[in-house]
């Protein structure tokens, strides 16, 4: 079912970012509660999805933006594992790096707070550094535990914390930055892909905030001021004069306008569209907002996911899954685990992401991954096709992954019927509108599933294969 959209210059600002109220035309059921729970987190499993329908959308929202009891103890336990005591990063080696992104998909799979860890994916992407320069994987991971700790929290002293993390400065060149010769690299990325974007800035901006930046450096495994390489004189900074430091660039550049409207436009492509890019008009009202709350992350991502706009046919299945959230929502769909090695450094894990375009902790460049359609194509579809078949197969392999659909069907549905089963497996795995899904291949599997095609398999293998096939469905591949 195609749905034509309207223009976003055509949508009222501020009926897009009034909160959402259900009604007997769009009411709160399993289709809004599975878009709610594809973007806020990275899908939702059966018990879940009917918690929302139980407790409603704003309770539902609630709860993803805090998170669940018993966060705080797996918060400590995973801080204090993983790879801060492995030798540096070598070249031909992976198993550092392997080790360190197990660390990240453990906490990726079992955390209680899944609208948190997709934010640390979000920050991750803006602020992307890559182990294949910095080298250290206990610096990796220290950056990604700095960034868990301000994913919903205020901008300011996040990106004050990020313009001194030691992964940071190594990744940006921080430690050739010195007074008479300043290096450019992390100022200009503060600039256009941390706050400002390409446009709003000058030539001249970057130089002088680049001799603010002078001396911020780092001995290796922390931050470090070095007062005789900073450059002391007077800058001019956005119109902005005096003897500023690194901490006044962060305090200027978000003074400016357009930085909230940048920020804004890069959650607005990550939680409602990939499609038109929004106005200044439509963003504005947001920015304001978020502007006058002191860049308060959580206030900004409530008010999204609260929004008519994202309850609409604007925001509905408007985004392709990244490979993270392909792999994380099939398995916690699927209530998959993957079995930890003894010495929890949970070599298998990283595994999952083979093929398919993603690797955690090493982004392509400075810019991130692109996203959208560049997800997907026949290398990265073929990926997907054969994780999903790894994943439904529930044997642990080479890739340590446990499951049993055949027991989740039996567990959630009393059906035994090939069309009540199907509807479940839906209702689980798509959480599709009414005629959103082509009868003929609702039909199809439901005759595959009733054994009349072909008769010979166990009914436990035509599960998986029937679970398989909605997997590798165009509509799965969307958020």
């Amino acid at each position: 079912m195609t749905t034509r959209l309207s223009p976003l210059d055509a949508i009222d600002p501020a009926e897009a970012w009034a909160p959402w109220t259900p009604s007997p035309s769009t009411p709160w059921d399993r289709k809004w509660a599975g878009h709610l729970y594809r973007r806020a987190a990275f899908g939702a499993s059966w018990p879940e999805l009917q918690e929302a329908l139980d407790i409603g959308h704003e309770a539902t929202i609630d709860r993803l933006l805090v998170g669940r009891e018993g966060q705080d103890d797996f918060d400590r336990l995973m801080d204090e594992l993983g790879p801060d005591s492995l030798q540096p990063f070598q070249p031909n080696n992976d198993g550092n790096e392997s080790a360190l992104q197990s660390w990240w998909l453990h906490r990726l799979i079992q955390t209680m707070h899944p609208l948190r860890e997709r934010m640390v994916l979000f920050w991750h992407n803006h602020f992307a550094t890559s182990i294949l320069k910095v080298r250290q994987p206990g610096l990796m991971k220290q950056q990604n535990v700095l960034i868990r700790r301000h994913a919903l929290g205020k901008f300011a002293p996040f990106l004050l914390e990020i313009s001194r993390d030691p992964a940071m400065l190594i990744w940006l060149d921080g430690n050739s930055n010195s007074r008479g010769k300043p290096n450019e690299n992390y100022a200009r990325e503060v600039m256009e892909l941390f706050t400002l974007g390409v446009g709003h800035y000058s030539e001249t901006d970057v130089r002088e905030a680049a001799r603010a930046f002078t001396g911020w450096h780092t001995d290796g495994q922390k931050f470090t001021l070095n007062h005789f390489q900073h450059d002391d004189g007077k800058k001019t900074l956005l119109g902005q004069t005096g003897d500023w430091n690194g901490e006044d660039v962060v305090r200027i550049v978000l003074e400016q306008p357009a930085a909230a409207r940048f920020l804004i436009r890069k959650l607005y492509r990550y939680l409602i569209s990939e499609g038109e890019t929004p106005s200044d008009a439509l963003v504005e009202p947001l920015a304001a907002r978020y502007r006058d709350s002191g860049y308060d992350t959580a206030e900004l991502v409530g008010t999204m996911l609260r929004s008519r706009l994202f309850f609409s046919d604007q925001a509905y299945r408007q985004r392709i899954k990244s490979p993270v959230e392909y792999v994380i929502g099939l398995l916690r769909g699927l209530e998959a685990s993957v079995e930890p090695s003894a010495d929890y450094s949970m070599q298998q894990q990283p595994r999952l992401m083979d093929g398919l375009g993603q690797s955690l902790f090493a982004p392509p460049n400075v810019k991130g991954w692109t996203g959208g359609e560049a997800w997907l194509n026949s290398a990265t579809l073929l990926a997907r096709h054969n994780l999903a078949w790894k994943v439904v197969q529930g044997t642990q392999g080479p890739s340590g992954i446990k499951s049993n659909p055949s027991a989740l069907v039996r567990k959630y549905t009393t059906s035994r019927d090939a069309k009540g089963q199907v509807d479940f497996l839906f209702d689980l795995l798509l959480q599709p509108a009414e005629g959103e899904v082509d009868e003929r291949a609702i039909g199809k599997l439901v005759e595959f599933l009733s054994q009349g095609k072909p008769s010979t398999k166990p009914p436990e293998r035509l599960v998986r294969e029937t679970i398989h096939a909605l997997l590798l469905m165009p509509e799965y591949q969307l958020s």
